[in-house]
Formats: C-alpha cells, sequence, structure tokens
C-alpha cells in the first residue's frame, strides 16, 4: 500500500484544491493500493468540513476513489513535525508519502515517485532504507506561479550526499516517499530530537543508513506564504542577502547549533544500524560533526575543509566561513 500522510491545521483557504490533487493522481500502472491518511492538528476552521464535502462530491462521481480515512484524535501536536509524526506511527503502509495541506500535486507526482522508489529497490533492496523526493515549483498565495524549479530558484545542488545533508536539507518534506525500512527506522526517534524538521532529520537519517534519490521533475505546486513555516527565497537576490543580514550572526549560530546536536541526536539513536549499513567511517563522520557544537572557529573551518561541508551559494558560504 502507499498511504498519503496529509497533516492539517486551519487550512480552510486551500485544503480543498489540495484534496482535489491528491484524490486525481494519476494511478495508472501501480500496482499498490492508495489511500489518503488525514490528520487534523485542532483546527479551529472548517478544515475539516471543507475536506469532507469535497470527498462526499467525488464518492457521488467516481467508482474508483482513492481511499480516504480521517483520524479521529484531533489532540493538538504542538507542530507540523508532531502532527506528521502521529500519522506516521499510526502507518503500516509499504510507501508513505508526506504532504502539506497548502500545496498542490501534479497528476504524475504519486506515479513517478513511485516508480523511482520501486528502481531503487530492485537495485539496493526492499530492506534498505530509501528515500525519493522531487523538485517542486513555487507559487505565491493566489497561485500564481513564482519559479519553475526549487532548485534552481535556490540554487541547490542536485546532489544528497550526507556531507551536505548535514550543513543544509535540499529535501523537502512535501516532496518525499519513504519505503517501509526508512519508515520503521524514523518511527523509533521522538519530536523532541527532530529540532531541523522531521524532514531534515530524515533526509540525514536515511543518507547515514541508506540511500536517497532526487527526481529532477518538479511535481508539485509549493505555496509560497506569510503562514509557511519554512519559506523559500531566491538565491543570490535582493531578499536573501536583506534575510541573512536581519537574522544576524546569533540566529546562524544558534542554528548551526541545532544542526550539530541534531546529528548528535541521530547518531547516539541509530549509531548500530548506521555502523551495520554503512561503516565506522560514517558514524566517525557523524560524531566529529555533532562535537563541532564544542569547537572554535579555527576548528570548525578545518572540520569544513577537510569534508567539503558548505552551504552552497556564495552568500551562504560566506557567511558560514564568516561566522562560524
Amino acid at each position: 500500500m502507499i498511504e498519503i500522510l496529509l497533516a492539517t491545521y486551519n487550512g480552510e483557504r486551500y485544503i480543498d484544491k489540495q484534496i482535489k490533487s491528491l484524490l486525481t493522481q494519476d494511478r495508472d500502472g501501480i500496482d499498490e493500493e492508495v489511500r489518503v491518511l488525514i490528520r487534523d492538528d485542532g483546527s479551529t476552521d472548517g478544515t475539516l468540513d471543507v475536506i469532507r464535502k469535497r470527498l462526499n462530491y467525488y464518492r457521488e462521481r467516481r467508482n474508483d476513489l482513492i481511499d480516504v480515512k480521517i483520524l479521529e484524535d484531533r489532540v493538538p501536536s504542538g507542530s507540523p513535525a508532531a502532527n506528521f509524526m502521529k500519522l506516521l506511527s499510526v502507518s503500516a503502509a509499504d510507501y508513505v508519502m508526506f504532504s502539506d495541506q497548502d500545496d498542490m500535486w501534479y497528476r504524475r507526482k504519486m506515479k513517478m515517485t513511485y516508480e523511482c522508489m520501486k528502481e531503487q529497490e530492485r537495485k539496493y533492496g526492499k530492506d534498505t532504507p530509501i528515500l525519493v523526493h522531487s523538485d517542486l515549483s513555487l507559487m505565491d498565495e493566489t497561485g500564481r506561479k513564482i519559479a519553475d524549479s526549487f532548485y534552481e530558484y535556490q540554487k541547490l545542488p542536485k546532489t544528497d550526499s550526507l556531507e551536505q545533508l548535514l550543513i543544509q536539507n535540499t529535501v523537502t518534506g512535501c516532496t518525499m516517499m519513504l519505503n517501509r525500512a526508512a519508515a520503521e527506522l524514523l518511527k523509533k526517534a521522538p519530536v523532541s530530537e527532530m529540532i531541523l524538521m522531521h524532514d531534515h532529520y530524515a533526509a540525514v537519517l536515511v543518507a547515514a543508513t541508506g540511500h536517497i534519490k532526487l527526481v529532477d521533475d518538479a511535481l508539485i505546486r509549493y505555496r509560497q506564504h506569510s503562514g509557511n513555516v519554512v519559506g523559500a527565497h531566491q538565491a543570490g537576490g535582493r531578499e536573501e542577502y536583506k534575510l541573512r543580514f536581519d537574522l544576524g550572526r546569533d540566529r546562524f549560530l544558534k542554528d548551526m547549533d541545532k544542526s550539530y546536536r541534531q546529528a548528535g541526536f541521530i547518531l547516539k539513536r541509530y549509531e548500530k544500524e548506521i555502523r551495520e549499513m554503512k561503516g565506522q567511517e560514517t558514524v566517525d563522520l557523524l560524531r566529529d560533526y555533532s562535537n563541532l557544537i564544542m569547537a572554535g572557529k579555527l576548528e570548525r573551518m578545518e572540520f569544513f575543509q577537510k569534508h567539503g561541508i558548505y552551504k552552497n551559494g556564495a552568500i551562504k558560504k560566506a557567511v558560514q566561513l564568516f561566522w562560524c
């Protein structure tokens, strides 16, 4: 089974279009049952009413509608990551996908992601943790397209090495699919250890134990607006200069400390699996990176140079070296 985990909270403004995009996914050639599993995090608006209205509309008109289950647990979890992890904890599907409430999936998203996942499993085996993710296009609050490619907009590398992911996440949660092996690993982690969001945690974890594969195609439209928990700013643009200046060195160092701490949490919880799957060298890399939280600037710069661990883009790299 493929299960789409949809986390909602006060999303009545956009949820209808997202539900439509999920329920009309191209399933031609997919030999798995598909289900959308929804958990609302205690919305105070009409989010669930909008969802049920759209479901009733399709149920009256389609015989092959994707199965949808709404979890009755509406006790607020406190964060999007916690909401997603609650969904993951009750899923027993072979493959799970994560869905935000305000985006729109292109019809080909599930099919292309699934086909890529099957290719990776044939190559590495189903017992290997595998994460597949994709590029995405950007739109504003009104649905107007901002950029065709998130990777080009942010000038991100299309590689998913552990070294790169430690310091800069390039895996967007709303684009990813995990196989059962990866999902079961991720389930072991409490949300309290996901201090840089669940998608970054998942990306580092799978890179350290298995394999990550990018589908180099924009498979969703990501809605960029003031309500985003994590936003996208054009790399090298005026807005990025201003953002990094306004945040300042203290914020930068706090974010880096979170990165070091999260790597430490992953190593402590999964050291055995990491050693068995990727070897002692990967264990040592994670340990040395996590220990940078206690290191001085010179030691940090030497580590970054030794392993080639830099944020992508001239501005981000300069900030890293100047402020580390």
